[in-house]
């Protein structure tokens, strides 16, 4: 698996981390410090099945399905900061709103790199909150 360029990296974890602060003030209590947790775990368990779920859209070639699917996994990204990944799906739910949809192959090769580029953003995250 490829790894983020080390900007592009801690930019998305600075993304992230601004999310998260928006949620929560200052230091955490227990309580927010489990929600967090929560939060971003549940992104990291359910964004892939999400990725590939957007992608057999794609490839079906169905708008509304394929906007449904984007509509959500933009909505997932945004709640949790991940910015870039919120950005591309909104543009391919835009699209399918409009009626097309975009070419399979390359959409879906640009999702899985900005869903794993996310991913690696959340799971630093997540680990300066298990801490």
């Amino acid at each position: 698996m490829e790894t983020a360029p080390q900007p592009e990296h801690e930019a998305r974890v600075a993304e992230v981390r601004a999310r998260i602060a928006e949620l929560v003030e200052g230091d955490p209590s227990p309580a927010e410090r489990a929600l967090v947790l929560r939060l971003l775990r549940s992104f990291t368990a359910k964004t892939p099945d999400a990725v590939d779920l957007l992608a057999r859209s794609l490839e079906a070639g169905d708008p509304e399905p394929v906007s449904e699917h984007a509509h959500s996994l933009k909505g997932s990204a945004a709640n949790i900061g991940a910015i870039r990944l919120a950005a591309l799906c909104a543009a391919v739910e835009d699209r399918a709103r409009a009626g097309t949809v975009a070419d399979p192959g390359p959409t879906a090769e640009r999702l899985r790199a900005e869903v794993s580029g996310a991913l690696t953003a959340v799971r630093a995250v997540t680990a300066h909150y298990e801490r």
